[in-house]
């Protein structure tokens, strides 16, 4: 409900205002003064979206009261009304952007068309006002997607010079939520509704940002940081059984660490992700990263280091350096009582798991059985043993592929181009080239320096860019042409990368 002060120093036509807009119906709130400086007065402690105000008062005139009010309240409608039909006060009231002078007495007709025609001004401009803030917000949940997919913040700043970025300060802490399986894209705009929900439900009212990365990820970027990490892990483990529960899917997240500044947010995500990579070992764990004792220890950190080169080694298929991380590896362990049995097989069978992921023609099933065995041999000779036939078979395979006519990631790239309309997976890229899919993911990023799914949906994006230029196919259409059966989907993914509708985007574009 609006709220109207009416100032005038003579109770009788108070009133007579306070009557007619009882009988025309307008529903307002309705404050009263007698002069402009009890007017004032009230104002501070409830403001008014109109004020109607008589010219000749004692203390604080109307002229003066308008002139204050429009100094500090901006959006004020003002109406005068006065007995003096003088065009000097009419020409003072225009530059003090009043919106009607009424004489006195009032007409009854006069005054409800004044008053109609203030109350429309009132919502047309919080209609724009509201549209105003919607969009800013739209514009900055726009631009922490895309600095999410690694657009450096002095672009985006360049890219909207009118807008404060201080506002990414806010974010101290993330979550990702991860899913294996692409069920956000086939998601009605209901069943996305009771998503969020859920997610708001286990978020216990804190201040977040969820941001629809891509079809298998959400990312929430908390405001607050009050709590600690073991409170954020429990916010994600309620998530995660509130979308077990709502869908039956078991999505993993991940729980990041306070976040210094908002450079550090496209890391924080990358990392985010790596902690992800120890489901292998962990098949009922769905919260990341594990906590662990060893994860404070200098030598756990120097395997970590040397794992993750060995990774780098096996994308690059450098076989000469991949050789000699692996000696290095070996040779730390070989005969080295004081480590711990139960740490030295978790340590070579996460070895053991990235040499497999090079050779797809090995089953799981081959894989976990070649696992099973660090497990059981009493002897580090026989680790040893296995290790370097797998590093054989590893290499022989690199060195084959570093001579076959098509490159693996050039072949995925065109198998995307040619079947842009399929439902295309990791899974099944993955199988296309014969590499397992978690070593197509990680070589893909590392030669693209983009994530496959992100690799997939910009492809998609340039093609409905594309169709909206330069057809007249229906949006409809160029959904299920650019891979998206659901168009309320489609529609929803192209303003957050576009940052406008697909229809508003035609427009723009064929003028």
């Amino acid at each position: 409900m609006y709220r109207i002060l009416i100032v005038d120093d003579e109770k009788v036509e108070r009133e007579v205002i306070h009557f007619l807009l009882k009988k025309f119906g307008f529903e307002l709130e309705i404050m009263e003064a007698a002069n402009g400086k009890e007017a004032l007065e009230k104002l501070e402690s409830c403001p008014a979206d109109i004020l109607l105000t008589d010219v000749q008062m004692p203390f604080v005139d109307g002229m003066e009261l308008a002139t204050k009010v429009r100094e500090k309240y901006m959006g004020m409608e003002i109406i005068f009304f006065s007995g003096h039909d003088d065009f000097a006060f009419v020409k003072k009231a225009l530059t003090l952007r009043a919106d009607n002078y009424i004489l006195k007495p009032i007409k009854p007709e006069e005054f409800e068309q004044t008053m109609k025609k203030v109350m429309d001004n009132i919502r047309q401009h919080k209609e724009e006002q509201e549209k105003r803030e919607a969009n800013q917000e739209f514009i900055k949940k726009h631009i922490l997607y895309r600095l999410l997919n690694q657009t450096p913040i002095d672009i985006l700043q360049h890219e909207y010079p009118y807008l404060s970025f201080d506002f990414l300060n806010d974010y101290k802490r993330m979550i990702l939520i991860h899913s294996d399986t692409a069920f956000l894209e086939n998601l009605s705009e209901e069943g996305t509704f009771y998503l969020y929900e859920q997610i708001n439900k286990a978020a216990l009212h804190a201040r977040y940002e969820l941001i629809h990365l891509n079809p298998s990820q959400i990312v929430l970027l908390f405001k607050d940081n009050s709590n600690g990490l073991i409170a954020y892990r429990q916010v994600a483990a309620q998530i995660q059984q509130n979308i077990h529960t709502a869908y039956g899917i078991n999505c993993v997240l991940s729980v990041s660490k306070h976040i210094e500044n908002p450079n550090h947010i496209v890391q924080t995500y990358s990392e985010l992700e790596d902690y992800l990579k120890d489901r292998f070992f962990y098949a009922d764990v769905f919260i990341y990263p594990i906590d662990t004792p060893l994860t404070d220890n200098k030598e756990f950190k120097e395997d970590e280091y040397l794992l993750r080169e060995i990774e780098k080694s096996l994308q690059q298929a450098d076989t000469l350096k991949l050789e000699k991380e692996i000696s290095i590896i070996i040779e730390k362990y070989d005969k080295n009582a004081k480590t711990s049995q139960v740490y030295l097989r978790f340590l070579f069978a996460r070895l053991l798991q990235l040499l497999f992921q090079t050779m797809p023609e090995h089953s799981k099933e081959s894989m976990d059985r070649y696992i099973e065995l660090i497990y059981s041999y009493t002897h580090f000779s026989d680790i040893k043993h296995t290790l370097l036939e797998i590093q054989r078979k590893v290499i022989k395979k690199l060195e084959e592929d570093k001579n076959s006519p098509m490159h693996p990631i050039e072949a995925v790239k065109q198998y995307v181009a040619d079947n842009i309309e399929k439902d295309l997976s990791l899974d099944m890229l993955a199988e296309k080239v014969y590499l397992t899919s978690g070593y197509l993911s990680d070589k893909f990023k590392q030669e693209t320096g983009s994530g496959i799914n992100k690799y997939i949906k910009q492809v998609r994006m340039d093609k409905a860019d594309e169709l909206l230029s330069y057809t007249n196919m229906k949006v409809n259409d160029i959904s299920k042409a650019v891979g998206y059966s659901n168009a309320s989907y489609f529609i929803r993914i192209f303003r957050e990368h576009f940052g406008v509708s697909p229809k508003r985007y035609r427009e723009m574009k064929q003028g």
